[in-house]
């Protein structure tokens, strides 16, 4: 099992996400309290998750190797064969696998790409973001309050 698989099992995700946001009409990502939130633990990669805080509902997270150019992609309930990202006018696709184990049935995706990909550069300029799925966006912007969690991110990768 990979650190983002092994890091998306310690936050308890067991089902959620996108595979909800594929149903709905709205362009939107849930009303609810989604939210960024930056995950720092000693001796794991540094991470961003988009999800409910205080529960297992997390939709989307990225991890990155500090200096690197690299990041790991993990999103819940996507089919395909890639993971979608667009920010800022600009679109970045992501190969992606269906994860291994237990994660298997949330219909886990994870991928591997550069930090430095367009629509992750517009996501650290803008704190926009949104998945395409299904031909649909669904925005899982930044609020105003999580902008700072986002950018800490983009530091710490950047570190």
């Amino acid at each position: 099992m990979g650190r983002s698989t092994t890091a998306l099992i310690a936050l308890g995700l067991l089902t959620a996400g996108l595979a909800g946001l594929a149903g709905c009409a709205s362009h939107n990502a849930p009303t609810g309290d989604y939210r960024w939130a930056h995950l720092v633990a000693p001796d794991e990669a540094p991470r961003l998750a988009y999800g409910r805080p205080a529960s297992d509902d997390v939709v989307l997270m990225l991890s990155c190797s500090p200096g690197a150019d690299n990041v790991r992609i993990s999103a819940v309930g996507l089919t395909g064969g890639e993971i979608v990202l667009v920010s800022d006018g600009a679109e970045s696709r992501f190969p992606a696998q269906r994860a291994d184990g237990p994660m298997a049935q949330a219909g886990l995706l994870e991928a591997n790409g550069r930090m430095s990909a367009p629509a992750l550069a517009g996501f650290q300029l803008t704190g926009d973001l949104a998945v395409i799925t299904h031909g649909e966006r669904h925005k899982l912007n930044a609020t105003r309050g999580d902008r700072g969690q986002v950018k800490a991110f983009f530091r710490s990768c950047a570190a």
